[in-house]
């Protein structure tokens, strides 16, 4: 009689604990996660310019801030706060004319703009999830990366610049007294970057939980700029980059 009875019991508290369990909320839940994060990128400039094409790939890094919103265990919204640098360059295929303190120069071929801009970025987006499978979980995202220019210089290389390098260095983009370089032809009227830049994101990624709370997060996205990152009239150029992150949520 006692060993039945020391069954019932065993059975009753194992049932108990697993009712519990079921019932109590998983740190899936939690209807707000906050975590850091550091990134790398290869940004590059796609000009829609007749005298301008692609100067090649360029590092990049940034850091910050993230966090979810949870609507579920499957969906949630997403916000960043990034500092990010965003480099990139650009060759000219036309000739150029230049002023330097005011005196026109003769013209230069074989020119290379490298931009090297840092950005506050403010990336939201909607994330979708998939269950955890064994500890992890995979996700993708789509949303915008609104991005506000903190400062921007750029360093003319080539085969024929008409001036020595020093004066090549160093050109602060976004404050035109320090500016050295100033096409005079029609098709600059700047060299300025401007000062908000919007490209789109989509990526993908996993979340490796480590702890009830903690878990790992890496991600690879593809950020798609559609807005102009140039002051001038008649030169759009476009900024691009694919960049990958790691970050812990806690």
């Amino acid at each position: 009689m006692s060993k039945k009875i020391s069954l019932l019991a065993l059975l009753f508290l194992s049932t108990s604990i697993f009712v519990v369990a079921q019932d109590k909320p998983k740190s899936d839940y939690r209807k707000v996660v906050i975590g850091i994060k550091a990134t790398s990128n290869f940004s590059w400039f796609k000009a829609d310019s007749r005298n301008l094409e692609k100067g090649g790939l360029k590092l990049g890094f940034g850091y910050g801030l993230m966090g979810d919103y949870n609507f579920n265990e499957n969906y949630s919204a997403s916000f960043e706060f990034l500092i990010t640098k965003l480099n990139g360059k650009m060759r000219f295929k036309d000739s150029l004319t230049y002023l330097k303190e005011g005196v026109a120069q003769p013209k230069s071929f074989d020119v290379v703009y490298e931009y090297s801009n840092r950005y506050i970025q403010i990336p939201i987006s909607i994330k979708f999830r998939t269950k955890e499978i064994g500890y992890l979980k995979y996700f993708a995202q789509f949303g915008l990366a609104p991005a506000i220019r903190i400062t921007s210089k750029a360093k003319l290389t080539g085969t024929r610049i008409p001036f020595p390098e020093d004066d090549v260095k160093a050109i602060k983009t976004n404050d035109e007294k320090d500016d050295i370089y100033q096409p005079v032809d029609d098709d600059f009227e700047k060299d300025g970057v401007t000062f908000m830049n919007l490209p789109l994101i989509i990526g993908a990624g996993v979340e490796y939980n480590l702890s009830e709370n903690t878990s790992i997060y890496a991600c690879l996205r593809f950020e798609n700029g559609f807005t102009d990152i140039l002051q001038s009239k008649n030169t759009v150029v476009f900024s691009k980059n694919i960049g990958f992150s790691l970050g812990l949520f806690f």
